[in-house]
């Protein structure tokens, strides 16, 4: 019996970019708090930009439905 079809896969792809889009938003959410706060350092920056490659180089395009 074979598993993963392309059903699963969509599905799975479609809670890894839930995932990524919730990461994302607490990325920005946390630039957004230290900017207001007036504590963004080059450390926090450089922080919140490894965050975000580490999402967006591991999570798989989208692509196209059908």
């Amino acid at each position: 019996m074979q598993e993963g079809g392309p059903q699963e896969t969509m599905s799975a792809r479609s809670t890894q970019h839930d995932a990524a889009d919730a990461l994302f938003r607490a990325i920005i959410e946390t630039l957004d708090k230290h900017r207001n706060e007036r504590t963004l350092t080059e450390d926090v920056l450089d922080t919140l930009a490894r965050a975000y490659a580490s999402i967006s180089t591991n999570v798989p395009e989208q692509g196209r439905l059908g």
